[in-house]
């Protein structure tokens, strides 16, 4: 009897103590992340504060930088991330299908779940690229051109037109990119005065007339960028093209780089925060708190700042310069309809890009 009053007792005394210890307990979560570089880490800390006040949840964000594309097919295919930021053409690129019947690799959005998806501008809500069978699976981020920026030290006004990659002035002055050649084919098509509706296509191209351009473009580059311009070497520049993202490094470090506007128009990318199939439960909920919190007026205004590149919304308003603001079409909607988003290739179209790429840059041997 005395035996068990003493295990009573014992067991009221310890009570308080395992409650404590309980109750300061707190959960884990993992989300794993891959993005093209400068999109994620800089933000987490702020998210993981947020995602531990509101659920009390610790969390641990597994980031990957990709070098190229298929890497977002791969992770979305393979599971290995919960979240990937694909560029708008992939998820419908023939290589990189997403939508397999009956096997899609990408998990629906629910707006309702994202509120701050109400602020996004009309032309991006409409953009078709992420909505597969009347549904969403994915939600715009970011957006920027295959731009032509110019070094006002040594470009006295800005370029009206792609062909200025052309003049000799600026041969060897200039550099463009390698990983991407669709990129390089659109701006000499365009420069000869090819339109949106035949830049995609090469059945509405002829072939030898750009592939001559094209030789050009690449024989008198300085130098070829993967991934993204080198901020570093601008100095030494006249001309770049540019996701944006360098144009702007190269400010913060005392450049006085701009981004023409040229009048044969010019092509844009979205980079989209897309869930996988792998996002269920508690890390999908995890998954569209991140999405709500990059699209929030503070993490949208560093998308300038930081990467150099438009917001995809309409509420950043005084949290950007008026010369930032100008500089990215920031809220300009009317903007954004004047440039050819990425549209997915065919096979024979990416086949005959890439040959006439690797064909350009044989001559800068």
């Amino acid at each position: 009897m005395k035996r068990l009053i003493w295990l009573v007792l014992l067991a009221f005394v310890l009570t308080p103590t395992l409650g404590c210890k309980r109750k300061a307990e707190t959960a884990q979560e993992t989300l794993r992340i891959t993005c093209w570089e400068g999109y994620a880490k800089p933000y987490v800390d702020e998210f993981k504060k947020q995602i531990r006040e509101k659920y009390g949840i610790d969390l641990q964000v597994k980031i990957h930088n990709p070098t190229d594309q298929d890497e977002f097919y791969m992770a979305a295919k393979e599971g290995t991330a919960d979240l990937i930021s694909p560029p708008m053409d992939l998820p419908k690129n023939p290589t990189f299908y997403c939508f397999p019947e009956g096997n899609t690799l990408l998990a629906e959005v629910d707006p309702a779940k994202i509120p701050n998806m109400a602020h996004i501008l009309p032309f991006f809500q409409a953009d078709q690229a992420l909505i597969h069978e009347g549904k969403r699976y994915g939600v715009p981020y970011n957006c920027g051109p295959y731009g032509l920026a110019y070094n006002t030290e040594k470009v006295k006004e800005a370029p009206q037109s792609w062909n200025v990659l052309w003049d000799p002035r600026y041969a060897g002055l200039y550099t463009i990119n390698n990983n991407f050649p669709k990129c390089n084919i659109w701006i000499s098509a365009l420069a000869l005065g090819y339109t949106y509706d035949q830049i995609f296509d090469i059945a509405k191209l002829d072939r030898e007339k750009v592939q001559k351009k094209l030789n050009v473009l690449a024989k008198n580059a300085k130098s070829l960028w993967d991934g993204a311009a080198n901020p570093d070497e601008f100095p030494e520049l006249a001309l770049a093209t540019t996701w944006g993202f360098a144009a702007q490094r190269a400010n913060l470090k005392g450049g006085k780089w701009l981004i023409a506007n040229p009048k044969e128009g010019g092509t844009a990318w979205i980079d989209n925060w897309c869930m996988t199939r792998a996002a269920e439960g508690k890390v999908k909920r995890l998954c569209e708190e991140w999405i709500n919190f990059q699209l929030s007026p503070a993490q949208q205004a560093r998308v300038v700042k930081d990467q150099g590149v438009s917001p995809v919304v309409d509420n950043v308003g005084s949290l950007v310069t008026a010369e930032e603001k100008k500089m990215f079409h920031v809220g300009d909607n009317d903007y954004f309809k004047t440039v050819a988003l990425w549209q997915p290739l065919s096979r024979e179209t990416q086949k005959a890009f890439k040959e006439m790429w690797e064909a350009a840059k044989k001559l800068r041997q």
